[in-house]
């Protein structure tokens, strides 16, 4: 039988493409008993300034965290840091930036669709995300609203997604400038879903020997969508690299309903371990 789950190290919020308030998701968190949330929205920390409060509030330890959305050879990776300093204003800089080229991107992308006709203009996007970051998620609620597509999944399919009709590559940010800019802030770096980035154990090994070098401690092996044989492989993988296992949910709330909060994550027996690490920071 399997050890119950107490963290929770995986979930956005509607501050990037989750659809729950910072506040909301902690009381989810701790309506299921979980003892452990880390909020790892995507390229912001918009929702981290009042974690200390609502941590205290709810009795329930509240990690500081992000996933930084990378891109290699045409491969998405994604990097988790956890216990980010907020207040570092390099950090800052940097995540403006970022901000800048995923605002590029969206400006293709609106372009593209409505070359096909389908009329999207940023003003409606900025309706729909009540963060200060657009993803593709909100094109896709969106398209759905408008009548466009039946489901946000069809405006993956044919649209948004890497084979999709207005699909636009995010301007290149290598994994490795963003474990450097992360190990620069003092957060413990993690590579979410291994899986997802390939099957290719040559080239996933490769990219972990690479990015170990720059600073990667962890890897998230307990995922959502992954069964037992790929948890088995990524501990096997991460022993073998002397990397701390992460995992978590990836909960985002509506946007992805085939995934409850605490679905994954880690253990009691995990979670000191990983926490172990973190202290060291």
């Amino acid at each position: 039988m399997n050890e119950k789950i107490i963290a929770d190290l995986h979930t956005h919020t509607e501050n990037s493409d989750g659809t729950y308030s910072v506040e909301n998701l902690i009381k989810l968190a701790k309506s299921k008993g979980l003892k452990v949330l880390a909020i790892t929205d995507h390229d912001t920390i918009d929702g981290l300034f009042e974690t200390d409060v609502l941590s205290k509030e709810y009795d329930i330890e509240i990690i500081n965290g992000i996933e930084m959305s990378c891109n290699l050879g045409g491969k998405d990776v994604h990097i988790l840091g956890y216990g980010v300093d907020i207040q570092d204003s390099d950090f800052k800089k940097e995540l403006i930036r970022i901000k800048k080229i995923r605002e590029e991107r969206n400006d293709k992308i609106i372009e593209k669709l409505n070359e096909l006709k389908l009329n999207i203009s940023l003003e409606e996007l900025k309706e729909i995300a009540k963060g200060d970051i657009i993803s593709k998620a909100h094109f896709a609620e969106l398209m759905m609203n408008k009548g466009y597509v039946y489901s946000k999944r069809e405006a993956f399919k044919n649209y948004l997604g890497r084979s999709g009709l207005a699909f636009v590559e995010k301007k290149n940010y290598k994994p490795v400038d963003a474990v450097k800019m992360l190990k620069k802030n003092g957060a413990f770096i993690s590579l979410a879903h291994p899986k997802l980035i390939t099957e290719n154990d040559n080239e996933l090994e490769s990219l972990i020997k690479e990015l170990k070098k720059e600073g990667l401690e962890g890897l998230e092996v307990n995922y959502y969508s992954f069964n037992k044989k790929d948890k088995k492989k990524y501990a096997k993988i991460a022993k073998k690299y002397n990397l701390v296992i992460t995992g978590g949910s990836d909960f985002h709330g509506k946007n992805r309903v085939d995934v409850s909060l605490g679905d994954s994550g880690l253990n009691g027996k995990e979670y000191a371990e990983f926490k172990k690490s973190l202290k060291k920071k």
